[in-house]
């Protein structure tokens, strides 16, 4: 009698071990971890109206699916499923796997970045999923980029993905701007002038499309959008209050023209009420925070200049202060690693029929993720670090699908700088892109290794 006999493919393994990971965080997390900020964008996409400053368009996806199946257990399972279906498509854009790509992708699977992270309901999860599966989707185009249909699909795919980021996320334009580029390079074919008509037409689009995304999503009667002008004036106070706090000899002197009595106070105040570590500790101060608003912007913008201009070594001082602890963190415990269960006003649930959630089940995921938190498993720098280096793998093999990756590298890294000029409080999510960007990285890398010793084929 013959002996049944099976061959498990390193493609296979690679996929399984994939598939395994979905369901097991589907299963450890459904229906979904949310905070006040996921219950106010989900009661907002319910009941089609706009309160907070949240993006409309993520608000409207979260309103999409509650009206499938109410609550957040189908987006949070689609959302994943958009992730982890980027991950295995991978091994399409290499001639062969390698079982290395199993056993990178396994422990992978297992830290809280992607076991806990892909089930918590915030739009930086949102824009971390799509912006990764539009690059990965402009890599798909460059391996079929003689194949004309093929590659309009995916490069309509990526445009549509890369929309939705920039729209759910303010600076999550970087991503598609560095894809602008990977395009104009994979179509240039050695004539810049066409790649660069290719990345600003690719760009364009991206633009375009995200607007009209938006404007669709925004409910009619809705109050104006907050403009970019008020954004800048939080980030102004925080940098201002700060120079303050860290160099008292230095003079507010255009704002004490028009309101002396105002910047005085804050002034008085600064030292007390500013950390790098958010904005948020100069509300407490109330006082404070209502004397340095009524100052007109004007005087704040004037102000602001000075301090870069004839003071950037003291604006730089600041801005390091607020960076630091959002890329570095030096203590993770004061800036959300993660979130667990669900928790809001009550008068936000209750219409959507929400219940307060902490069970064991959170608690030992609250538990779990307490393991990596004093680890690089938890620090920016250290995926950054990582995307750096595989940035220059990816350009030195340099084939089509590897310029689409190094560019997502390179769009994590970017994403994360920007928070040099815009950082006003640490949460550990603000930069989830980049650590997803790297991880997607390390996987395509052990799918096919670009080793120094050898170039793969294509």
């Amino acid at each position: 009698m013959t002996g049944l006999s099976m061959q498990i493919s390193a493609r296979s393994a690679f996929r399984a071990v994939l598939a395994a990971g979905l369901l097991v965080m589907l299963g450890a997390n459904l229906p979904g971890h949310l905070s006040y900020d996921s219950v106010a964008q989900l009661y907002e996409g319910h009941f089609h109206l706009r309160e907070t400053w949240g993006p409309a368009l993520y608000a409207w996806i979260l309103g999409v699916f509650d009206g499938i199946i109410p609550g957040t257990a189908l987006y949070v399972t689609a959302s994943a499923a958009l992730f982890y279906a980027s991950l295995a498509s991978l091994s399409d854009l290499r001639p062969r796997t390698h079982w290395l790509a199993a056993l990178v992708t396994a422990p992978i699977m297992l830290i809280p970045q992607v076991l806990i992270y892909q089930a918590i309901v915030w739009k930086d999860v949102a824009f971390a999923n799509t912006a990764v599966a539009g690059l990965v989707c402009l890599a798909h185009a460059a391996k079929v980029w003689p194949q004309t249909r093929r590659r309009w699909l995916f490069l309509a795919a990526a445009v549509a993905l890369l929309a939705v980021a920039s729209q759910v996320r303010q600076n999550g334009i970087i991503a598609a701007i560095v894809a602008a580029v990977a395009l104009g390079w994979i179509a240039s074919r050695g004539r810049w002038l066409r790649g660069a008509v290719w990345a600003v037409g690719g760009l364009l689009a991206v633009f375009l499309t995200g607007l009209v995304f938006t404007q669709a999503s925004i409910p009619s009667g809705s109050p104006p959008e907050p403009s970019v002008k008020s954004g800048l004036r939080i980030v102004q106070n925080f940098d201002l209050v700060g120079a303050v706090a860290l160099d008292p000899s230095y003079r507010l002197d255009a704002m004490a023209a028009v309101a002396p009595a105002d910047t005085a106070l804050v002034s008085r105040r600064a030292k007390a009420d500013w950390s790098g570590r958010r904005v948020d500790f100069m509300d407490r101060d109330r006082p404070m925070n209502d004397a340095i608003w009524r100052i007109p912007d004007d005087a704040a913008n004037v102000q602001w200049r000075d301090l870069i201009l004839k003071h950037p070594g003291l604006y730089l001082r600041v801005r390091w202060e607020d960076f630091r602890w959002v890329f570095a963190t030096p203590v993770i415990d004061f800036c959300l690693p993660v979130y667990i269960g669900v928790d809001a006003p009550v008068e936000k649930m209750a219409p959507l029929r929400i219940d307060h959630r902490f069970v064991e089940s959170d608690a030992q995921l609250n538990n779990y993720s307490t393991w990596f938190f004093d680890t690089p498993v938890f620090r920016h720098w250290f995926y950054a670090g990582i995307s750096l280096v595989l940035t220059g793998l990816f350009l030195w093999r340099r084939q089509p699908a590897d310029i689409a990756m190094a560019g997502l590298q390179l769009a994590g890294v970017g994403f994360a700088a920007s928070f040099f000029i815009i950082s006003i409080a640490c949460d550990y999510r603000y930069l989830y892109f980049t650590d997803l960007a790297a991880l997607a990285g390390l996987i395509y890398a052990a799918i096919d290794p670009p080793t120094p010793w050898r170039k793969a084929t294509a």
